[in-house]
């Protein structure tokens, strides 16, 4: 009996977390929930007590969780520099986008303040902190010159993240993988030419 409690309750937050995802918090209600369930609204407070904010915090930060295991695993793997950000890209790119614009500026006002501020929190130590440490490594090691390092983890998500959407909803020539790689790359060499060691300029 306890074991098919825990499966229902696994089904709502797998569902809850896919719904918030997609819509965002303000779009999605339990009756959107139990809908796609198949089951009564007043059956998901038995599960979440605190009603749709408590399910929409528990999930948000389940997800956050599971994406720095998997983005310190990624990042953890990688030889160099490089093949530790295009671990991080291919973890992300594995995953539903977390949006972090529509959670700073739609979704953590949509709910109280102390549960905003621990999502915000926790977003930024399973998110920006994996990224921005392994950044300030690299400087360290003069690598790469970077100030603001969590700026820049925050930029690398970002930019990750809307390859989801950059062909527009039309088919593109490249994978989000290969598309990754260049942005990679640009990121690291820059976009202007270099000159050829042939030509003699510096």
């Amino acid at each position: 009996m306890e074991s098919e409690a825990n499966d229902a309750r696994t089904r709502v937050l797998n569902l809850a977390e896919r719904l918030f995802g997609e819509r965002g918090y303000a779009a999605v209600t339990l009756r959107d929930i139990a809908g796609e369930l198949g089951m009564r609204q007043a059956s998901l407070y038995y599960h979440v007590p605190g009603g749709k904010e408590q399910l929409f915090v528990e999930v948000t930060e389940r997800g956050l969780l599971r994406h720095q295991a998997g983005l310190e695993a990624a990042i953890a793997a990688g030889a160099d520099l490089e093949a530790r950000l295009k671990g991080a890209a291919r973890w992300l790119l594995s995953q539903p986008p977390v949006n972090i614009g529509r959670m700073v500026h739609s979704d953590m006002p949509a709910i109280g303040k102390e549960h905003a501020d621990r999502l915000i929190d926790v977003s930024f130590q399973c998110l920006l902190l994996p990224l921005a440490r392994e950044l300030m490594a690299a400087e360290a090691r003069r690598e790469i010159s970077s100030q603001q390092p969590v700026l820049l983890a925050a930029s690398f998500i970002n930019i990750i993240e809307g390859l989801w959407s950059a062909g527009g909803g039309r088919p593109v020539p490249v994978t989000n993988e290969e598309m990754a790689d260049e942005l990679i790359r640009v990121l690291l060499d820059g976009m202007r030419p270099r000159p050829s060691k042939e030509s003699g300029v510096e």
